[in-house]
């Protein structure tokens, strides 16, 4: 399995850091992109990329994973609203938290599927989505999409994961969950 992660200059890196670590320690193979070889994250460290995005392709992958961060001013740019739409036109698996979700907007993939998101309120960002789609829980999942509102990252990861079957069982989901949130001591 393979799942390819977005990534754009001054996104929230500890938003994917969970669903990063969960999909690398079960063997799922993870790739990089972006617009440029190397973008920077909100935490300052410098990502140098696996890919170009022009390079990637959906048949390819199993998931795509967009963390949140700033999407202006790249929510503009055809290659990426491009590469959202082919994802979701093969029906793969889409996830995105926070501002990631404004791609999915701004590429007409959320249409008139539910949704979460901690952007929407942002007047810079409110044109693109539909609030009447706009889910009243932290994790949505619909259909091949899965966003999140920013401050649900742990259980953003636990529902990729579980979208993505990397789950053993019932038990194993409830134990990462309360290993992430530091519920686990004896």
């Amino acid at each position: 399995m393979k799942a390819l992660f977005f990534l754009y200059e001054g996104y929230v890196d500890w938003e994917i850091s969970i669903l990063s670590y969960i999909l690398n320690v079960t063997g799922v193979e993870i790739n990089t992109t972006a617009l440029n070889d190397e973008v920077t994250h909100k935490g300052a460290f410098k990502v140098k990329l696996d890919i170009n995005i022009e390079a990637c392709n959906p048949n390819n992958y199993d998931a795509l994973i967009i963390p949140g961060g700033e999407p202006d001013p790249f929510i503009k740019d055809e290659r990426v609203l491009n590469l959202v739409r082919e994802f979701d036109d093969q029906g793969k698996v889409i996830s995105a938290i926070c501002g990631g979700t404004t791609f999915l907007a701004a590429a007409g993939v959320l249409r008139e599927r539910k949704y979460s998101t901690s952007i929407d309120d942002d007047l810079a960002y409110k044109h693109y989505f539909n609030e009447a789609f706009k889910s009243e829980t932290d994790v949505t999942v619909c259909e091949n999409l899965i966003t999140a509102e920013g401050n649900a990252y742990v259980e953003f990861a636990v529902a990729v994961g579980k979208r993505l079957g990397i789950f053993k069982d019932r038990e194993d989901e409830l134990e990462t969950v309360l290993f992430f949130k530091n519920q686990l001591r004896g």
